[in-house]
């Protein structure tokens, strides 16, 4: 190793940890207690919506799958890494998402990651939401195609760019069904117009909406009313699904058959492991069976939206279960987040450049777990912090 990487690396991580941009692991027990706190916290950064990752019946057949199927898949996908419990839960969320086939993978990132250089070279054209999530951008980069951003959910400056593409092979509308910094569903449907009108594909990671939004929980493309639109939809078993690691790809036959030829993480990584794909085949029985706690879930997310807002709190409209409170400034929105922690309140804040300048916010993930005790707690906190730091 070159000496000068050491002291340079050393000096680099100083200047985050004075910017107050470190990021630092946060141990958490099950019951949401901190590592190293006497007290509980009321965590609010958890993904785990509907609380399946908690759940008597998943938590049985996470086991019954490790006893029968072994601790791990010892091969990749491409040599004997995979089992007849991979294909039953690829044929089961195939049918619950209404899509021909599903391509499993060892986590959503390695979905996004791979499906992109599967199918597109320098000759194709990506027309990227500047926000989708970081896999995505990586899938797009490693894929040689030419990018195109547009501003976030803008359907003017997304035609504004196709109308320019002219000579492409084949295009893309790459876009996710939620955008976590806000809890805003893209349109969806208006992408969808979009790209028959101008011959593109549209290709949707729906992490956060799969579980949770639809009548049926089918996630953000049923909400808008396009799930026999979208031709690709990636998402993660790692939120409302039991919070497992494990990814997915569901889409047209022939798409997901050239994506398990050609993605290099389905071919060079393992699959889920055995436990952790039987877990979330039950999460999904559950949510076909309508047996999770949607009404409770929506009704938190409602009760801390409008509590908040009825004690001053600008809180961004949505229509999931993330809840985000502006606070404009970087240096109050520190100053609040360490008052909510020293009152029992666990929340991550969002600033610049992640967030637009000035438009620094306090991100609220609530799940079915958190109870109106919770809620109550919530809101003197924020009132206390607000008395001391003088929000408005």
């Amino acid at each position: 190793m070159t000496r000068s990487l050491v002291p340079l690396l050393s000096r680099e991580i100083k200047k985050l940890v004075q910017a107050g941009l470190y990021k630092r692991d946060t141990v958490f027990e099950p019951d949401g207690r901190e590592t190293g706190l006497p007290r509980k916290l009321v965590n609010f950064t958890s993904h785990d919506y509907l609380g399946l990752s908690q759940h008597p019946s998943v938590r049985e057949a996470a086991v019954q799958a490790m006893e029968s199927c072994g601790f791990g898949q010892t091969s990749s996908r491409m040599l004997s890494g995979t089992r007849s419990i991979h294909r039953d839960l690829e044929a089961r969320l195939a049918a619950f998402l209404m899509t021909a086939k599903v391509a499993l993978f060892g986590s959503g990132y390695h979905a996004n990651v791979g499906l992109f250089q599967a199918f597109f070279d320098d000759r194709d054209y990506l027309f990227c939401d500047e926000l989708i999530h970081p896999s995505q951008a990586e899938g797009a980069r490693l894929s040689a195609a030419k990018t195109f951003s547009y501003h976030n959910n803008d359907l003017n400056d997304l035609e504004d760019k196709l109308k320019r593409s002219r000579t492409a092979r084949f295009r893309a509308i790459v876009t996710t069904g939620v955008f976590p910094f806000d809890g805003v569903v893209a349109n969806l449907d208006g992408i969808c117009t979009l790209a028959q009108k101008y011959d593109a594909l549209v290709v949707v990671d729906d992490s956060l909406g799969l579980g949770v939004l639809g009548k049926r929980g089918r996630g953000s493309c049923e909400a808008r009313g396009v799930l026999k639109k979208v031709d690709l939809v990636t998402g993660s078993f790692a939120k409302a699904l039991g919070g497992s690691n494990g990814g997915f790809a569901a889409g047209g036959e022939e798409i997901i058959l050239w994506l398990k030829q050609k993605a290099t993480p389905y071919l060079f990584s393992n699959a889920p492991s055995p436990a952790m794909t039987g877990g979330a085949l039950r999460a999904l029985e559950l949510l076909e069976a309508g047996e999770v706690p949607h009404e409770t879930l929506f009704q938190r997310a409602s009760q801390l939206r409008q509590g908040l807002q009825e004690r001053g709190f600008e809180v961004m409209p949505g229509e999931h279960p993330i809840v985000a409170v502006m606070v404009g400034e970087v240096v109050t929105l520190q100053k609040t987040v360490n008052l909510l922690y020293e009152s029992g309140i666990y929340v991550h804040g969002l600033c610049y450049p992640v967030v637009p300048d000035r438009q620094a916010r306090i991100r609220l993930q609530v799940t079915a777990l958190h109870s109106e005790e919770d809620l109550h707690l919530t809101f003197k906190a924020f009132e206390a912090a607000r008395r001391e730091l003088s929000i408005v």
